[in-house]
């Protein structure tokens, strides 16, 4: 479950890893591929009901096609990381109206998680490089 779990986890967090990593828009999934991965892991461990799959999937969608323009953009890195940051409160906005308070609860606290273990391994790979 973890194997499965961590490169959902790190696809839909994407955002994040653009603001502490170099992005390579070649080697990244498609914003529908991100979308579709989000939205499996969120039915799984946030426990989606059949009527919330149609609006996150949606807002999933949006926002990773957001992430993509972002990239391509021919902003500085400055630009980029608040740009990812507005859309990601944005977005939160969004599925916090979607989400039971539980649900959102969840989601913020996994993407936290994931914000922490982004930056240890920025900083083990600082270390080593």
């Amino acid at each position: 479950m973890k194997q499965v779990m961590k490169p959902v986890l790190i696809a839909a967090f994407s955002a994040i890893l653009l603001t502490t990593t170099r992005a390579q828009t070649s080697s990244m999934p498609a914003p529908e591929d991100r979308a579709n991965k989000l939205t499996e892991w969120m039915k799984t461990n946030l426990e989606l009901t059949s009527d919330q799959v149609p609006p996150v999937q949606s807002i999933n969608l949006k926002y990773a096609n957001k992430l993509q323009e972002v990239q391509q953009s021919s902003q500085t890195k400055q630009q980029k990381m608040r740009s990812l940051k507005a859309d990601g409160d944005a977005k939160d906005q969004e599925l916090k109206r979607v989400l039971t308070s539980e649900q959102f609860q969840t989601w913020l606290t996994k993407k936290e998680d994931l914000k922490k273990q982004v930056k240890e391994k920025v900083k083990a790979k600082k270390k080593g490089g």
